[in-house]
């Protein structure tokens, strides 16, 4: 999987509020800070926390979603 895809499909409640408040023809242009993983921390049983180095931490990406590929 792409840190790209992962990145631009982050299920905090900003990004999600960012993504559908933009055109269909908005195309995200990412910087390589934006795309940089500087930790991975486990939530509970369920999911990852992806922190990245721009400082964004906010989104947490459960198991079932990741192997079923929905980020």
């Amino acid at each position: 999987m792409q840190l790209a895809k992962l990145r631009k499909s982050c299920p905090c409640a900003y990004c999600i509020t960012e993504r559908e408040n933009k055109p269909g023809t908005y195309i995200p242009l990412l910087s390589s800070v934006q795309l940089t993983l500087v930790k991975i921390e486990m939530v509970g049983n369920y999911a990852l926390k992806l922190i990245w180095q721009d400082g964004h931490e906010a989104g947490i990406y459960t198991f079932d979603k990741l192997k079923e590929g929905k980020y």
